[in-house]
């Protein structure tokens, strides 16, 4: 199929696929489309002298509606399809990448077990999973003198996901879990899980959750007169924008990028909040971007679209860019960079609309992310 593309200078086709209408498609969304078209555009608009075609579709939240479309886009001739957003989605396009020999490069799919107990042979996840996040926040809550741990959990593969590594990460800190309840992925009230939360008398609240079910629940907890530590897991710039600096202040983040960090992610923020309707954007769409720019260069480096020879160039090229240098794909799947510990400013100390972090801290790539373990993932040797 692709020698006949090639011969007929037909498109060179790759695709996003994310929640572009739903409640998380501020994670992502049109943001991240954005940014492949950006990396698109950067990169000349072909590659291997045809033009590069970008297909965009909503999986609206459902691992059905997303496996049907994928399975559409690689039976045209699409070769990597980025993004792709919630977990059990994003755990299931393992088998199917690995099924059609394309690939699923994650961007927005947090789960750990992608690159653990599902891992896939096709499957990289390249910006970022809720291991270094979690374990930024926990460590900074408990350097506070958080000891004891009450648990919010997402229902679903993610949310148990985070709460099983937040629990050991925990315990090996010297705390304790002294309860925790769940809530469905479409919730919008968690008064019941707040008041439940508040009567553990636990130290700290630990959000297990989605990044747009947080601030919710940080409001909420507000309202109820809460005044344990509120520690959601999965967090972002976007989420903080909406929830405020009067209610996040004081909140710890991890993220493997910030707009405002150097002189270069001031350069690409710029850019791309001019054509995001003043939006900055956030670590997933800036990890889009350097998905798609390094998987058009291996394309180009290895001269032919085969997965079997771009995943080798993929693998062999260093990655540099806005959020990973000299980075590496490891067997398991997971990309390596550097992970930086945000406290949300207080409303005094920011100077302008998008001034939300003070960077306190940075964890290595080789420590923010879990170690490869060939028990839990048989690509590891």
């Amino acid at each position: 199929m692709s020698g006949a593309w090639a011969q007929a200078g037909g498109p060179f086709k790759i695709a996003i696929m994310n929640d572009m209408s739903g409640p998380v498609k501020d994670m992502s969304g049109p943001g991240s489309v954005l940014a492949a078209q950006m990396a698109i555009e950067d990169f000349g608009g072909k590659v291997l002298n045809r033009p590069i075609e970008l297909l965009v579709g909503d999986q609206l939240n459902k691992v059905d509606t997303g496996l049907t479309l994928a399975r559409q886009w690689y039976d045209s001739g699409v070769g990597a399809i980025f993004d792709i957003g919630i977990s059990s989605l994003a755990i299931a396009m393992q088998d199917l990448a690995k099924e059609k020999n394309k690939l699923a490069i994650f961007t927005s799919s947090a789960s750990a077990e992608l690159t653990t107990k599902y891992c896939g042979p096709n499957g990289i996840q390249w910006v970022y999973n809720a291991y270094p996040m979690q374990q930024a926040v926990i460590n900074g809550v408990m350097k506070g003198g958080a000891k004891t741990w009450y648990f919010i959990t997402v229902d679903y593969s993610f949310g148990h996901s985070v709460q099983k590594d937040a629990e050991a990460m925990v315990a090996k800190l010297g705390g304790k879990v002294i309860g925790s309840t769940t809530h469905a992925f479409s919730a919008t009230d968690f008064s019941s899980q707040l008041l439940q939360a508040q009567a553990s008398k636990a130290d700290a609240i630990g959000l297990a959750t989605t990044s747009f079910a947080s601030p919710a629940m940080i409001k909420q907890a507000k309202e109820f007169g809460i005044t344990q530590v509120v520690a959601p897991l999965s967090f972002m710039i976007s989420d903080i924008k909406g929830l405020g600096l009067e209610a996040a202040q004081g909140l710890y983040v991890g993220e493997p990028y910030y707009w405002d960090r150097d002189a270069d992610s001031r350069k690409f923020a710029m850019r791309f909040k001019d054509r995001f309707g003043g939006k900055m954007p956030n670590f997933i769409h800036v990890g889009t971007y350097s998905a798609v720019s390094h998987y058009l260069k291996s394309v180009a480096a290895a001269g032919k679209d085969d997965t079997a020879s771009v995943l080798a160039k993929m693998k062999s090229l260093p990655i540099n860019d806005l959020i990973t240098k000299n980075g590496t794909i490891r067997a398991d799947g997971q990309v390596l960079h550097d992970f930086y510990v945000f406290k949300v400013k207080k409303p005094s100390e920011s100077k302008s609309e998008w001034d939300m972090f003070t960077q306190v801290g940075t964890v290595p790539g080789n420590e923010a992310f879990r170690a490869p373990d060939p028990a839990l993932c048989n690509l590891v040797k």
